[in-house]
């Protein structure tokens, strides 16, 4: 993969690194500003231990910080650590809305930290990070609506790991 290819995939920008200095650079930077996530919406996450690398995928339409795109991917390198905390009693289908995200970079490492609601934490330490803004094709410009419970619809209607994206904006926590 290359930087000319107009189009990857989400999970593509997981297993190759793009860098984030080849775009926009990002206005608002999760990966040194605290609570730039504030209303974005976590749909997944992955790790990888053979690579060592995990990977948040965000739903950006209901972020209070960014203008542009539709979704956002923060990818951890070097991983030495991931925590999700949730509630053991799965409640009705809902977005999980950042309340809170604490970046820091110490120990010659990466740490973030968020808070969502409903009430879960998550906490991922690695060697360096990439933020990317993202434009994921077929995504329309209303969030799902949660409501229902119907799992198949919402997901439907958000960015995914297969989605196809353009690169929007970009930030490396080096």
């Amino acid at each position: 993969m290359t930087l000319s290819d107009s189009m990857v995939s989400v999970n593509d920008l997981v297993e190759y690194r793009v860098p984030p200095a080849g775009f926009d650079a990002v206005e608002v930077d999760p990966l040194r500003e605290a609570d730039a996530l504030v209303e974005a919406q976590l749909l997944d996450s992955r790790v990888c231990p053979l690579t060592s690398t995990a990977a948040l995928l965000f739903e950006l339409r209901t972020s209070l910080q960014f203008d542009v795109g539709n979704a956002a991917l923060l990818v951890v390198r070097g991983l030495r650590s991931f925590g999700w905390s949730t509630p053991a009693v799965p409640g009705a289908l809902a977005a999980l809305t950042v309340v809170s995200s604490v970046p820091d970079r110490r120990d010659d490492s990466f740490r973030m930290r968020c808070e969502f609601f409903p009430e879960a934490q998550l906490g991922v330490v690695g060697d360096l990070a990439d933020f990317y803004v993202l434009d994921a094709e077929g995504v329309g410009d209303v969030p799902p609506d949660y409501s229902g419970a119907d799992l198949k619809r919402v997901q439907g209607a958000l960015p995914t790991w297969s989605s196809l994206c353009s690169l929007l904006q970009g930030s490396s926590s080096r």
